[in-house]
């Protein structure tokens, strides 16, 4: 049984700035994530900065697992 939680990055090109996410939904295969995240970003810097959307999968021994992942970004020329 999965632990899923998501977790999401705000970046701005690599360097990750902030991070929030979501509590971890125990022993489920079909989680429901209602959440909502803001971030403050200054207006003139907003084609710089891109989302980093992670599902999870939480783990009490070792590393937490990575089950799913998007990037949100402006598209590249």
């Amino acid at each position: 049984m999965l632990d899923p939680y998501v977790k999401v990055w705000l970046q701005f090109g690599e360097k990750r700035i902030e991070k929030r996410k979501t509590p971890i939904f125990n022993c489920t295969l079909n989680p429901v994530f209602n959440e909502s995240f803001s971030f403050n970003v200054p207006w003139e810097k907003i084609r710089e900065c891109s989302l980093d959307v992670m599902v999870m999968d939480f783990d009490n021994i070792g590393r937490n697992e990575l089950i799913g992942r998007i990037l949100l970004a402006e598209a590249c020329n």
